[in-house]
Parts: C-alpha cells; structure tokens; sequence
C-alpha cells in the first residue's frame, strides 16, 4: 500500500485471470494486462476494494437462482481458478433457461484468452 491507501494488486490477480498456459505463451499480453491493471488498482481506495472482497465472500445467493427468469448465458475456462467449471455448472443447474459454455482453454479472463471464442458465443446467445 503507497501513502495514499492505494495498492497495487495486479501481481496477486495474474494466475486467476489467465490459464498456465497463456501466461506461458502470450507473456508480452500478460504483462500489458497486468500493466494497464495496475493503474486501475493505484487509482482506488484499498480500504473500499477489501470491504467488496469481505462483502463477496459473505455473499450467497444460492437459494434465489431459481427465481432468475432471463435467457442466462455462463461461460468459464476449464483453467479458470476463480469461478471453476464445478460452480459454473451449479449456477447452470439451478438458473433455468440458462445456457453453459466451458471453454477447453482459458482461465477467468476469457475475453482476453479467447477473444473470438467469447465474442462469438454473446453475440450469438443475445440473437
């Protein structure tokens, strides 16, 4: 944390954003990304950031995906370490009507790993 209460968690958030894999092979990408995110997180207050991480983890919902009654699209990677596929398939299982897509690549940032993939699966849920 600098003097202002800002700190810089970008470094922390790397593995959970991307797959093994892509930071192996895209690190030019991986280190633009990390770049571009450390100037958001030195931009906010880290006191407001660690307030929305406790009030996530305390957050559970579970029991009213039920009542979600849009076309509900869920997408993860078979790497994603935040939100793995186990739990994107219980939100699948218990929105209806919602549709589930498990990339065979990518990790939580999926629209970054497989932009195309990604774009073409929400234009193609929203037609």
């Amino acid at each position: 944390m600098n003097k202002s209460g800002k700190t810089d968690d970008a470094p922390m958030v790397m593995p959970w954003l991307f797959s093994k894999s892509f930071r192996r092979q895209h690190p030019e990408k991986v280190q633009d990304i990390k770049t571009r995110l450390t100037k958001q997180y030195l931009t906010r207050n880290s006191t407001a950031f660690e307030r929305q991480v406790r009030a996530n983890i305390g957050h559970d919902t579970r029991g009213q995906l039920h009542r979600i009654q849009i076309p509900t699209l869920i997408m993860t990677g078979k790497d994603d370490e935040l939100t793995p596929p186990g739990m994107t398939r219980e939100l699948h299982s218990e929105i209806p009507n919602s549709k589930l897509l498990i990339f065979d690549q990518g990790g939580h940032g999926l629209y970054w790993e497989v932009p195309r993939l990604f774009n073409k699966a929400v234009l193609e849920f929203i037609s």
